[in-house]
């Protein structure tokens, strides 16, 4: 609880610092902005795991930047078995900067809260992470991140990701990605830190219907690599959350 209240803090204290600067300089060239949107998804698809075994979630984000600091929430919204409901709220505090004119290296960390249903039902715990992400402005864009709980879980996530978009126009776009993901105590423990945990496919198509809304649909491809394999494996009960998915996600988004 101590670093979900440290996290809070200091993203109260960023927004205060970036509500000052605004007023400062109204006259000035814009350096802050805020997004924010709300997106469906047929599956909870997180680093290879199906959390709700199927079930769709609805996630509500929000997203506040000014000067290289972020301020980021999440929220996501399903159903468990029982007429249970599943909810989960989450909070991240990041800073970027630039090394050079092509590389950019963000440093940040998230809390994550669950709801008693999530909780008991599924034993997911409040916990917290710190994260690192490294993203080289170049062909595909090649991209690297870590993420290492640090509270409950006591794990780590790792992913290489590339990407690619494909102008429709002046409103729309084909954007297609791909990243293999690797499993560090964090799906299983039971497997050597660096061990493959899965490959992520995805083609996006957004279009920017005014200069302020934009819609967008994607499609997932999830495909379960050694990490899961092993847990469904020893488990059968995590076969279901364990296999190869197919996301189909909708969603709208504001900018100001």
């Amino acid at each position: 609880m101590k670093i979900t209240l440290r996290i809070v803090v200091l993203a109260a204290w960023v927004f205060v610092l970036g509500a000052g600067a605004v007023v400062a300089q109204e006259a000035a060239e814009k350096d802050w902005s805020l997004d924010a949107g709300v997106d469906y998804s047929s599956i909870y698809l997180f680093r290879g795991s199906d959390l709700l075994s199927d079930e769709g979630v609805l996630w509500p984000w929000a997203k506040w930047s000014w000067k290289g600091f972020s301020v980021a929430y999440y929220g996501y919204n399903g159903d468990l078995p029982g007429s249970l409901k599943y909810n989960e709220n989450d909070l991240s505090l990041d800073y970027t900067f630039s090394i050079g004119d092509k590389v950019s290296v963000t440093a940040g960390a998230i809390t994550y809260q669950y709801n008693k249903d999530a909780e008991e039902f599924l034993v997911f715990l409040d916990t917290s992470e710190v994260y690192g992400i490294v993203s080289i402005d170049t062909l595909l864009t090649p991209t690297f991140s870590y993420y290492h709980d640090i509270d409950v879980v006591d794990g780590g996530y790792a992913s290489l990701g590339i990407s690619h978009s494909f102008p429709l126009g002046d409103k729309a776009s084909i954007d297609l990605s791909g990243s293999v993901g690797f499993d560090f105590g964090y799906n299983n423990k039971a497997v050597s830190d660096g061990t493959l945990n899965d490959v992520l496919l995805g083609v996006n198509v957004p279009w920017a219907i005014t200069d302020h809304f934009s819609v967008h649909a994607l499609v997932q491809q999830s495909i379960a690599l050694d990490s899961l394999d092993k847990r469904a494996e020893v488990d059968p009960g995590l076969k279901e959350t364990s296999e190869d998915e197919t996301v189909f996600t909708v969603g709208g988004s504001w900018s100001f």
